[in-house]
């Protein structure tokens, strides 16, 4: 296969495999998160949004709100009356200000639902409350437990049953001069209650897995939670936020991104296309190769130059003795022979290895020897010395 067709291949291929890869990792079904949140946010098996998108239907489009904050903080000491306060989470603590804001709202004839297996101390010895608490690994392993209603209007002739996903929380001991009954499990065991406190009422359920998003879609069990909810009066209700386990934080960029599929989707595009620039790119690639303008021969222009300066100026003598030594620099580095001393013998090595006659030779170094002596030359001696230094430099091997 050829390079081209390889490369062609390999262009071809790259982009489907990414593509197959983005569509796996955006669709593939992702682990159910178990844990538990209860905000009306999350659509997870233990969130809450189910409920809270239809609180409007039961409370017949009433003004709903939410708070992320204090009550201390979110009423500002405006205590409001006839309203509604839904607090659900596993663990409801209240600090000492919203435990006494609390009171407060029910003195001044509001209602307050709160769903939780845990709660302060003060709380509690306040309302006279003592209760069983489930294990907590027993959560999603539960044998078959029910839940029901004391009203006989609400109640439900077989119980509302759960298989798993719940926890079988109940009162021990309560105030039975100011609380009422209002919901069983299936051992007869109390675990809803209504407690009149000033011009208001308390409703507290020990089990806040009933009202997440996986058991109201178990059976009929959504029944239950909306029965329970049914106690509030039709009022503008608050939807507590700050009480929760997955209380609201600051989310990250990512983990915004990571939440909603189109940016997802859209993230892992972007990185595709970049790493993908990033490899073709990368290629090696044929530089552009810089255009040079042939180097200038100026020796030739300078021996120009020189020659017309030293013609200009007539002096012949100092031309031929320049080129008389240049002559014998070019015997001793091209054949090896010395030229300190002038004599027969250097006459004979250079014939020989030029191939010059000797005679030639001779009369070439004669007379560059003579002009040692010489205090003129003529232009017509020049050219005559010249002629013999090329016939020289054209005929020598």
């Amino acid at each position: 296969m050829s390079k081209r067709k390889s490369n062609n291949l390999i262009l071809f291929v790259v982009p489907i495999l990414v593509l197959m890869l983005t569509f796996v990792a955006v669709y593939a079904p992702r682990p159910i998160d178990w844990t538990l949140s209860y905000s009306k946010k999350d659509t997870k098996p233990f969130g809450n949004k189910l409920l809270f998108d239809l609180l409007p239907v039961l409370m017949q489009d009433e003004a709903i709100s939410t708070t992320h904050s204090n009550l201390i903080y979110y009423l500002d000491a405006d205590i409001p009356s006839n309203n509604n306060f839904i607090f659900i989470n596993n663990d409801v603590r209240l600090i000492e200000e919203d435990e006494a804001m609390l009171f407060d709202l029910l003195d001044n004839g509001n209602s307050v639902f709160i769903s939780s297996q845990h709660f302060e101390e003060s709380f509690k010895d306040s309302l006279n409350l003592k209760f069983e608490l489930g294990k907590v690994d027993q959560i999603l392993s539960y044998d078959s437990i029910s839940f029901n209603l004391a009203n006989r209007k609400l109640k439900h002739g077989f119980g509302y049953w759960y298989n798993e996903g719940i926890s079988n929380n109940y009162f021990t001991s309560y105030d039975t001069l100011h609380t009422t009954v209002l919901g069983i499990n299936n051992m007869g065991k109390t675990n809803f209650i209504r407690i009149k406190r000033g011009n208001g009422w308390l409703y507290l359920n020990l089990n806040p897995l009933a009202f997440t998003n996986y058991n109201l879609l178990q059976k009929d069990n959504y029944e239950y939670a909306f029965k329970c909810l049914s106690y509030l009066p039709k009022a503008p209700t608050l939807w507590d936020e700050h009480y929760k386990v997955g209380m609201e934080q600051a989310k990250s960029t990512l983990s915004y991104i990571f939440d909603n599929t189109p940016l997802r989707i859209a993230y892992y595009l972007l990185w595709i296309v970049t790493i993908l620039f990033l490899i073709f790119e990368s290629a090696r690639r044929q530089r552009v190769i810089p255009i040079f303008k042939a180097p200038e021969n100026s020796t030739v222009n300078f021996v120009e130059t020189i020659g017309r300066l030293y013609f200009s100026k007539k002096n012949h003598l100092d031309i031929a003795k320049k080129k008389f030594t240049y002559f014998k620099e070019f015997v001793r580095s091209r054949y090896y022979l010395s030229t300190s001393q002038i004599n027969e013998e250097l006459y004979q090595q250079l014939a020989d290895k030029s191939l010059i006659s000797i005679r030639s030779i001779q009369q070439l170094f004669e007379m560059g020897e003579n002009l040692k002596r010489m205090k003129k030359l003529s232009e017509a001696d020049l050219e005559q010395f010249n002629r013999k230094i090329e016939y020289f430099y054209e005929q020598c091997q």
